[in-house]
């Protein structure tokens, strides 16, 4: 299925083999998935580009963490879409990923059903916002 140009998502996250599967699952899906490997870069691209649906990030990262670069991101971005998908939910709390102000929390490992069902909350928050 080819990409349609509205269907642009940024996934962040520090381990390159979870950015490469998460590549190949959402372009199996039609979706654009655009990979960094740091919040850091993540920033970068959003000062050029913020035609992203939803951006998907780890929580745990060196430097700058997936509940930091949430708030930073809502706080420019009010309205762009975020999701936490992290194997280390645990660590940061329910209150502080409610207080990021994350549009979702989804538990790693990743599964094909969990990216369905975050594709189409994504649509569905796409279409809210039309």
């Amino acid at each position: 299925m080819k990409p349609r140009r509205d269907n642009k998502i940024l996934v962040i996250d520090d381990q390159r083999s979870h950015l490469r599967m998460m590549k190949n699952m959402l372009e199996r899906y039609g979706w654009q998935a655009v990979i960094v490997d740091s919040a850091e870069e993540a920033e970068l691209i959003l000062e050029w580009d913020v035609d992203f649906r939803a951006l998907i990030t780890d929580l745990k990262m060196p430097w700058l963490n997936g509940v930091d670069f949430c708030k930073k991101t809502k706080k420019k971005y009010p309205d762009i879409k975020i999701f936490a998908l992290s194997g280390y939910l645990q660590e940061f709390g329910q209150n502080a990923l409610d207080d990021a102000g994350f549009d979702g929390v989804y538990q790693k490992p990743v599964r094909l059903t969990m990216i369905e069902e975050l594709l189409n909350v994504i649509e569905k928050c796409a279409s809210d916002n039309r």
